[in-house]
């Protein structure tokens, strides 16, 4: 008996360390704005934070991460797309393609499907990093790629989307657009929706391609379809948010935010809101129902990323190299991280946020990963600390220099 109740006790003892071991896995970011819908919205547990850290992975980074498993899979412009564990940072292993990788990834199971600069569209397996297909499209591809049980969609610059085979990479059929597709496909159902820079908004069968409908706007549409309760959100570079019906494509409102969208719209579906961020630097929070302006911030650059939403704010970063954290309710800053800690000392950020927790991943086009933490409000010690550092040196000893050969010119006279 006394064997048994010790047996039963350390039974009890690892079950409750694996229920705190599964608590506090990061939670998952698997592709573009997180889901299919795009809503850019996630359940913050706190319980899971990482470490502060910074890696440079020596190629600036436009396209916006994504997190699987405690894995952050990046793509840079070199190139090469890297797996790093999400607490340290550290490198599990790469993956090289020949063009750019402004495409951020999708994972599902273990496999991780991402376009590139070449025109290929990869097909990844996650826990090893080797390939096992690949798809040619007829351009580059910049367009962050979805999924549903059965297909890869995923726009080109030769202006087709296209629906590949997840299994196998086989083409199931391609639609044509009059330009570039880089706004990356909404997944909702058996529809497919998405912009292209012939000025259109597009929904399609997800079974055969075929045309559901589509929406003239006034300009190229870059940004990326958001849905919520049956209307799709859309930005566009004729300085309009738009508001469609999601099964016919009709009108509902827009919103003059005064300059380029790129940006995509998040959503957060309980508070009725939209946020969104213009090519001027301001950040919109927009009533969902009919487009009112809830309030705006202004910042000193271009937005060009999209906003993250997590408990009672959100987050996005702009081309003067800074990370904003704000209230979603009221707009107001809660902190902000410049890893060069003045405007443009360090690169842009144009890609896209992660939230997981108490964490936050930012990349930047200075080539370095950065883990902040949201609930310390702290980040790491960048590189350009001792940038400045030296700065400072420097103009110290001119200026004594300059003080010493002062003093020795009104000695001489």
């Amino acid at each position: 008996m006394k064997k048994f109740k010790k047996i039963s006790i350390c039974l009890i003892i690892l079950f409750i360390l694996l229920g705190s071991i599964s608590s506090i896995s990061a939670t998952q970011w698997p592709m573009f704005q997180d889901n299919l819908r795009h809503t850019g919205y996630v359940n913050q547990d706190t319980s899971y934070s990482t470490q502060t850290w910074t890696v440079n992975l020596n190629s600036p980074i436009s396209a916006s991460p994504v997190i699987c498993k405690d894995q952050i899979f990046i793509g840079t412009e070199e190139g090469t797309l890297f797996a790093l564990d999400a607490q340290d940072g550290n490198e599990s292993w790469t993956f090289n393609t020949k063009g750019a990788i402004h495409s951020s990834p999708v994972v599902s199971d273990d496999t991780l499907y991402v376009g590139s600069d070449d025109g290929y569209l990869y097909s990844v397996d996650t826990r090893t990093g080797d390939e096992k297909w690949k798809f040619k499209a007829g351009d580059s591809i910049k367009s962050s790629p979805a999924i549903d049980s059965e297909k890869v969609y995923v726009g080109s610059d030769d202006g087709n989307m296209y629906a590949i085979d997840r299994d196998d990479g086989s083409l199931s059929w391609q639609y044509k657009t009059d330009d570039d597709v880089v706004s990356s496909p909404t997944v909702n159902e058996d529809t497919v929706f998405f912009g292209s820079n012939d000025d259109r908004i597009y929904a399609l069968n997800t079974k055969d391609g075929s045309v559901k409908w589509n929406y003239t706007t006034g300009d190229d549409v870059k940004s990326s379809v958001a849905i919520s309760n049956g209307t799709i959100y859309v930005g566009s570079n004729d300085n309009q948010v738009y508001a469609l019906d999601e099964e016919n494509g009709t009108e509902l409102w827009t919103y003059n935010a005064g300059s380029s969208v790129i940006s995509s719209p998040s959503i957060d579906a309980r508070q009725s809101t939209l946020y969104v961020g213009t090519e001027k630097g301001n950040i919109l929070a927009l009533d969902v129902r009919d487009g009112l302006k809830k309030w705006e911030t202004k910042t000193k650059s271009a937005i060009n990323g999209t906003p993250s939403i997590f408990g009672n704010n959100i987050a996005v970063g702009n081309a003067a190299g800074t990370m904003l954290m704000l209230n979603k309710f009221t707009g107001e800053n809660v902190w902000s991280y410049n890893p060069g800690y003045i405007d443009n000392f360090s690169g842009s950020i144009s890609a896209s946020p992660i939230t997981s927790g108490g964490s936050l991943f930012m990349v930047s086009e200075d080539g370095n990963v950065y883990s902040l933490n949201t609930d310390q409000k702290v980040g790491p010690v960048s590189v350009y600390t001792y940038y400045l550092a030296a700065l400072v040196v420097i103009i110290m000893a001119a200026c004594i220099a300059i003080k010493k050969l002062v003093v020795d010119k009104r000695r001489n006279k």
